[in-house]
């Protein structure tokens, strides 16, 4: 091998690294940059999408919101339904439309409704002790008040409301006051002496119901009635009754009012009240609501 052969031969190794220049290092950090900022941009995407994903599967599960001209409507409540059966017989057949006497009606601008008018019925069976004739103890009445709190946490609950000592009809009523006014739950109390179920279909439209009022049975064979909204004087009263009619014979009437204490005052006739304001527009209770009251009521010792 000859001198030249060994210089070739020296020679035949890798190039050595090119060498690296400002601009080069420049356009690899525009590309690291590029890379990061394209992940983040995608990463902020998923993000996004999974926002959008979970904010329309609150909007669903949410209640609907409350109308925005009624700031003191509260929190949205879901509404119940009554599942309680109506009593299996025909429907009685309306004679006519109530309408407001013109010596007490409605406040000016509140509608008058259409209710239909049916007959009241007589019940065939005597009472033991007539409604409003048997006096419930202290200790009773407190259960009571106790129970409806329970079962009614939307709606705030008064503590009992004045009585007359001279009234010889014994009622016990507390109001019941909501974002839509006040109206009122009275009870009253008697003694039969048949079967609940007897006294419940001999009740059947002493509270004057076109259809069928509804009924449920409790396990210990106490059966609560629950009959239709009926309109009075005056001022468009609204009332709607419900029975509990006890194993033991105790039979108490709840009726629920949309006026309450501040509604009336003592009248001229010792032991009596007059009505003097026109109460609320609508009842204070859903029927759903107000069926709570009955069977709660009937486990009171």
């Amino acid at each position: 091998m000859n001198i030249e052969d060994e210089l070739r031969g020296a020679l035949d190794v890798s190039a050595p690294p090119p060498t690296t220049t400002l601009d080069v290092v420049m356009k690899r950090g525009r590309r690291r940059v590029f890379a990061h900022r394209a992940g983040a941009m995608l990463g902020v995407a998923v993000v996004v999408v999974g926002i959008g994903i979970g904010a329309a599967t609150l909007n669903q599960a949410a209640p609907p919101p409350r109308q925005a001209d009624r700031p003191d409507a509260g929190p949205a409540t879901v509404q119940h339904a009554l599942t309680w059966p109506r009593v299996d017989t025909p429907p009685q057949k309306p004679y006519g439309t109530w309408s407001p006497a013109s010596t007490a009606p409605p406040p000016a601008g509140r509608p008058v409704l259409p209710m239909p008018r049916c007959s009241i019925g007589q019940p065939k069976w005597a009472m033991k002790v007539y409604l409003g004739s048997v006096q419930l103890d202290d200790g009773f009445v407190q259960k009571w008040i106790g129970t409806v709190r329970e079962q009614l946490p939307e709606v705030r609950v008064s503590e009992l409301s004045p009585r007359s000592d001279k009234s010889a009809f014994l009622e016990y009523a507390v109001d019941l006051t909501d974002s839509g006014g006040t109206g009122s739950v009275r009870l009253v109390a008697g003694r039969f002496a048949g079967t609940p179920l007897e006294y419940a279909d001999d009740n059947l439209w002493t509270s004057g119901d076109c259809d069928p009022p509804y009924r449920t049975t409790l396990p210990d064979g106490t059966i609560v009635q629950l009959h239709s909204v009926r309109a009075a004087e005056p001022f468009q009263t609204l009332l709607q009754v419900m029975e509990v009619f006890r194993p033991d014979g105790l039979m108490l009437r709840l009726e629920l009012a949309n006026y309450g204490s501040k509604d009336l005052r003592p009248a001229a006739q010792e032991g009596y009240w007059e009505r003097i304001g026109p109460g609320r527009v609508n009842l204070p209770l859903t029927e759903e609501q107000f069926s709570r009251l009955g069977p709660a009521i009937a486990g009171v010792a």
